[in-house]
């Protein structure tokens, strides 16, 4: 997620890669980000962070108490804080901060690398609007933006941050299906890939509900609609609803661990 907000912002051309530098514990990884973006970058997140106006907080919600450890005592009141670790709150960040950093909490997905991200944002207590502001123009070099309360940001997580990973899941379970009906490997890779990308589109532009568009193409006695029998007698959508129900659960519990 963070080389894919490097990459949007570059490409936004409101940043030059002079102004971002990047840090990672492993040196092949900073090497090949500087050499694909033309960026700073550094092993040093001290070094990295004192001149720094947003520091992104792009690393694992299990590293973040280490990494807040060593940046907290440096980051200073001007500085404005961004965090995409999921399940960890605004309020647990701060801990580590002095009083007034504006922190802001952002959930981006990974459809960001190809600048189709979704990303929901929400402010800590001592965030403004300009902060707000400026945390949507950057997740917006990689996608759409909406702003909810931090405690809708569990729910968000299942929706969303973890959504890409259903969509994922779907595609080789359909994938695997064509194999099984004597499609080569290719022919059915290729048909489920521009089938996934051309109903989101429709739905995407469409002003209709999901619902309806599933009626549209779900004729009486027909093949669709053999399918979907199938599915409803299995209750897909209620392991959905209860799957997505463990991710948002999963979430509230990494807030809740010591950090």
């Amino acid at each position: 997620m963070g080389e894919a907000l490097v990459a949007g912002l570059i490409r936004s051309g409101h940043w030059k890669p002079s102004q971002i530098t990047v840090c990672d514990v492993r040196p092949e990884q900073l090497a090949q980000l500087q050499l694909r973006y033309k960026i700073r970058a550094s092993a040093d997140n001290r070094w990295a962070v004192r001149d720094a106006d947003i520091i992104l907080l792009a690393v694992k919600p299990q590293h973040m108490k280490h990494v807040l450890g060593e940046l907290g005592p440096i980051i200073r009141q001007k500085q404005l804080v961004l965090s995409i670790a999921a399940g960890i709150p605004t309020r647990l960040i701060k801990k580590f901060l002095a009083e007034d950093v504006p922190v802001v909490r952002i959930m981006p997905n990974t459809p960001a690398l190809v600048g189709l991200g979704m990303a929901a944002l929400s402010r800590g207590r001592s965030a403004t609007s300009a902060h707000e502001s400026l945390a949507r123009s950057i997740l917006e070099t990689v996608g759409d933006v909406l702003t909810v309360t931090e405690s809708q940001m569990d729910a968000v997580t299942a929706v969303s941050g973890s959504g890409p990973a259903y969509v994922f899941y779907v595609a080789q379970a359909r994938t695997e299906a064509g194999a099984q009906l004597r499609l080569a490997a290719e022919v059915a890779d290729q048909l489920v890939r521009q089938t996934i990308k051309g109903t989101g589109a429709l739905l995407a532009q469409s002003h209709e509900e999901a619902e309806t568009l599933r009626q549209k193409v779900t004729s009486p006695g027909g093949t669709t609609e053999a399918a979907l029998k199938i599915m409803e007698k299995a209750k897909v959508r209620a392991i959905f609803l209860k799957a997505l129900r463990s991710a948002a659960n999963r979430s509230r519990e990494l807030s809740q661990q010591p950090h």
